[in-house]
């Protein structure tokens, strides 16, 4: 399955309108409200490719109140998910949660994904093609908690060369 992730900036105080009309997509699974450089955090999948190209140029980038976007497209071959859907609803409702984009040393992406699967709070993780190497998720009973997670275990991987949280506003979004 083809997936990829779409990190947007919208106009302040639309977060909502724009998350109602990702929700609209087809190939858009997930959208979150985000803490930190990026506003938005969508998540799309599909069995065909040009299907998420198609809803990225076509449906996403041209949605009103979307000041920018960057494409983040997921190596099919390097990621692991480790709860079920049922396990995920309920983490999402009750749980604090944060993505983290992580650059690594040249080739290191499949031995630092590795390591971070091993990392109890990170359910999920993807490897990607471009300007970064890995995007993952993690959950939490805080914030607090989560950058605890973060400094003190992601961060000290060997070959994660720098990182990027984006704390998930919590019920600004949907997952489906």
């Amino acid at each position: 399955m083809a997936k990829a992730y779409v990190l947007i900036v919208n106009e302040a105080g639309t977060e909502d309108s724009v998350i109602s009309n990702l929700n609209k997509i087809d190939s858009v699974k997930e959208a979150h409200g985000t803490y930190g450089s990026y506003d938005n955090l969508t998540k799309l999948e599909s069995n065909d490719e040009q299907k998420i190209q198609h809803d990225i140029s076509n449906g996403i980038r041209k949605l009103s109140k979307i000041n920018s976007t960057l494409t983040l497209l997921v190596d099919e071959k390097n990621h692991f998910k480790k709860i079920t859907q049922i396990e995920k609803e309920v983490l999402e409702k009750y749980m604090a949660q944060a993505f983290v984009i992580i650059h690594c040393n040249k080739s290191q992406e499949s031995m630092v994904l590795q390591e971070l699967k091993k990392i109890t709070e990170i359910i999920d993780g993807d490897g990607l093609v471009g300007s970064f190497e890995i995007i993952c998720k993690l959950v939490a009973p805080t914030y607090d908690e989560i950058s605890k997670i973060i400094s003190k275990q992601i961060r000290k991987v060997p070959n994660i060369k720098s990182t990027i949280t984006l704390n998930v506003v919590g019920n600004q979004g949907f997952s489906k």
